[in-house]
């Protein structure tokens, strides 16, 4: 790998580990947050979604300016916003105001994810990809971890205020180092508009089964402590198993990116049904296997880590491919508000179904959801074997 490539994507990384230190790591500090404030659970819950709806509603503007006019100044104005909002946190008077300042906080932070995608889309050939994109995705869950253990400590020294000024500086230095190392120079595309993003053969097909696989995600990384603990397991099991689950998805992001890269990266679409697959047969096992005890739960866990995680990686390099270069951005942008907005939906859904109809249900539901998700991604395999016309960044499946 040149030095280049290499270097983008050990910025994107961290950029986006300093991102989910907040948008992740904020639980860590919950009681802090609720104690300052005067909060109940409820009303820390609504004020911890405010960083994530932020980001949600502006990924798709995001990559439409980024596809315009690059990554460069996009993460430059995204930092600025960021440093300002998160200062403006640290010193709100309210909840309120502290929930806005986070919202727009999400806003700005909102450029890291696109710009990090797009310019890896960009920067590296075909065959890895996916690779690539598994490690900025597993940024992810490594900015929550640093989050959790970081966030308490400087909030013990300085309380809240402390906690978001130092993540100000770290998320708005990370940026600007990503923008400063970025391609200079604009986008290729002319129009400020989704154009390509959703009429790209396959696209809607491919979002369609991230919409599907979305659930059993939810379902799993939500409740699989307390389904543990219904079936009889401790609390220190059940807290292995969350463990187990949580290790396993972040191994998943790799293992997933490199089987997506095999044949030169032809085996995007066929990785997607295999996570399917993986997360129906582990959904359909949890159920019985937490009946059984521990040692028999750790194997399947693993396996419903694997199954449910990872393959949105998958899912913005594909999609990033079906459109071509100078979309890419916008089309990741729209892959990802829909994980986003689908994630926030199958926490709750999926609470109703095991508080209605039990925990064992609700693995089965999981189950379905993943299996039906592979099956439209075999039927939509059609779609990604027809030859394509016009600009592409690369192969797709066959």
């Amino acid at each position: 790998m040149s030095p280049r490539p290499r270097t983008t994507l050990i910025i994107a990384v961290i950029a986006q580990a300093a991102v989910s230190v907040v948008q992740f790591g904020l639980p860590a500090i919950g009681v802090d947050i609720q104690n300052k404030f005067g909060l109940g659970p409820a009303g820390f819950g609504a004020v911890f979604a405010a960083v994530g709806l932020g980001s949600a509603v502006a990924l798709i503007p995001a990559g439409m300016l980024v596809d315009r006019f690059g990554a460069r100044p996009v993460l430059v104005v995204g930092a600025a916003i960021d440093l300002c909002a998160y200062l403006a946190a640290s010193v709100a008077p309210n909840a309120a105001l502290f929930a806005a300042a986070i919202f727009v906080a999400g806003i700005g932070s909102s450029a890291v994810p696109v710009a990090g995608m797009s310019s890896l889309l960009r920067e590296f050939p075909p065959e890895r990809r996916g690779i690539a994109l598994g490690w900025r995705q597993l940024a992810v869950p490594m900015g929550g971890a640093i989050g959790a253990a970081a966030l308490p400590l400087l909030a013990h020294v300085g309380g809240v205020r402390l906690a978001l000024i130092v993540t100000a500086f770290a998320t708005a230095s990370t940026a600007s180092v990503f923008a400063w190392l970025s391609a200079a120079g604009g986008g290729t595309a002319r129009r400020m508009r989704l154009d390509g993003a959703l009429t790209a053969r396959g696209m809607r097909p491919l979002l369609v089964v991230g919409l599907l696989y979305v659930y059993a995600l939810g379902a799993s990384l939500t409740y699989i402590v307390a389904a543990a603990r219904d079936d009889g397991l401790g609390k220190a099991e059940a807290g292995a198993l969350f463990v187990v689950l949580n290790l396993s998805a972040a191994a998943s992001r790799l293992v997933w990116g490199r089987m997506a890269d095999r044949g030169g990266g032809t085996r995007r679409m066929r990785t997607l049904i295999d996570c399917g697959m993986l997360a129906a047969v582990a959904g359909l096992a949890m159920a019985p296997v937490l009946h059984v005890g521990l040692l028999v739960a750790v194997p399947v866990t693993v396996a419903l880590g694997f199954g449910c995680f990872g393959w949105n990686g998958v899912l913005y390099v594909t999609a990033g491919e079906l459109v071509g270069p100078d979309r890419a951005a916008r089309a990741v942008g729209v892959a990802s508000t829909m994980v986003f907005g689908a994630g926030a939906l199958a926490a709750p859904v999926s609470g109703l179904v095991a508080e209605h109809a039990g925990y064992d249900v609700m693995w089965l539901t999981a189950a379905a959801s993943s299996a039906a998700g592979a099956a439209f991604a075999w039927r939509a395999l059609g779609w990604m074997r027809r030859p394509r016309t016009g600009a592409a960044v690369g192969a797709t499946a066959r």
